[in-house]
């Protein structure tokens, strides 16, 4: 299955481009390179760096080029866990 706008947060995060939107973390942008059920660790140019769900928004760059911003409180879940859960309609 392809990662769209409309499934990324059933989806891995890691690899994909992401920005931070907090003004906690002002001009974050790194390469998702970790991920558990609070936090997203980020590699930036300088170095690694954690981020908290539960207080940011984040726009990922999706494969095709399309950004997709998502609330980190959508993402509050181990990886394992979220990933295989089924879309409620």
């Amino acid at each position: 299955m392809d990662i769209t706008p409309e499934n990324i947060v059933y989806h891995e995060l890691i690899g994909l481009e992401v920005e931070v939107v907090s003004p906690a973390y002002p001009d974050l942008k790194g390469t998702v390179i970790d991920e558990s059920r609070n936090m997203l660790v980020l590699k930036t140019e300088k170095h690694d760096k954690k981020v908290p769900k539960s207080c940011c928004s984040f726009i990922f760059t999706l494969p095709d080029g399309r950004r997709v911003k998502v609330l980190g409180t959508l993402l509050l879940s181990q990886p394992e866990n979220r990933i295989p859960k089924k879309k409620r309609r």
